[in-house]
């Protein structure tokens, strides 16, 4: 891609970024507002306004974290079709809730720790976004199904092992790598031991699947709740 090319796709793709900033602003200040109605306690018993409280104040935490590093990176389809992959899901309330963003653990989301280039899982480009704040810096392409990777190659791999330390295990999820992945989503309802060397991402397997089992926890007492 020619220098000329790459600021042309990299300008859409901030303000893209910008847009899903103003969405989470906007959820938060919508979630603050009823987590501070409750707390006033207008209406309903004092435990059902514990338990909106209680619920509130998660949802309130969530937002605040997704705030770093909100997207981390993109899906193109074979069909040409896109899709955003971050920390949580956004949605589009006046397009019928269609996804803006898609949460890392849902499972339209997996491809973009499994596809290669062997193996692109229907997909012909991952885009890798590397961020300072709530500006995309830059970015970092691999064109599936093509036996030499595509223009990115080991790229975005390169840059997260490369970066300056400091910032802990925040941009860790944007990372993770296939069998790391097989790992996290696994359908396996006992305790699994997590076995492996220094250095293997053993905490991070361990932390992330911790995330993915409690979203999924908590999407099927939603479900319960409607049902």
């Amino acid at each position: 891609m020619s220098n000329q090319g790459y600021e042309e796709e990299l300008r859409p793709e901030r303000s893209y970024l910008a847009g899903l900033y103003a969405r989470l602003d906007a959820e938060r200040a919508r979630v603050k507002g009823e987590y501070n109605a409750a707390l006033r306690g207008n209406g309903g018993t004092p435990m059902e306004r514990d338990v909106e409280v209680r619920a509130l104040a998660k949802e309130v935490k969530r937002l605040d974290v997704a705030d770093n590093g909100l997207c981390f990176g993109r899906l193109d389809t074979l069909s040409g079709d896109h899709s955003y992959i971050g920390r949580i899901g956004l949605f589009d309330e006046e397009n019928e809730y269609e996804p803006v963003l898609l949460d890392w653990r849902a499972p339209a989301s997996r491809a973009f720790y499994v596809a290669t280039a062997a193996s692109p899982e229907n997909m012909r480009r991952r885009r890798q976004f590397h961020t300072r704040g709530r500006q995309v810096v830059d970015f970092t392409d691999e064109v599936l199904g093509r036996p030499d990777g595509g223009v990115r190659g080991d790229a975005a791999l390169l840059a997260a092992v490369n970066a300056p330390r400091g910032d802990g295990m925040r941009d860790i999820v944007a990372t993770i790598q296939a069998e790391q992945d097989e790992i996290i989503r696994l359908d396996h309802p006992g305790v699994l031991v997590i076995e492996g060397g220094p250095g293997t991402g053993k905490t991070v397997v361990a932390l992330h699947r911790v995330a993915y089992l409690l979203c999924n926890q908590r999407e099927r007492i939603e479900r319960h709740r409607t049902d």
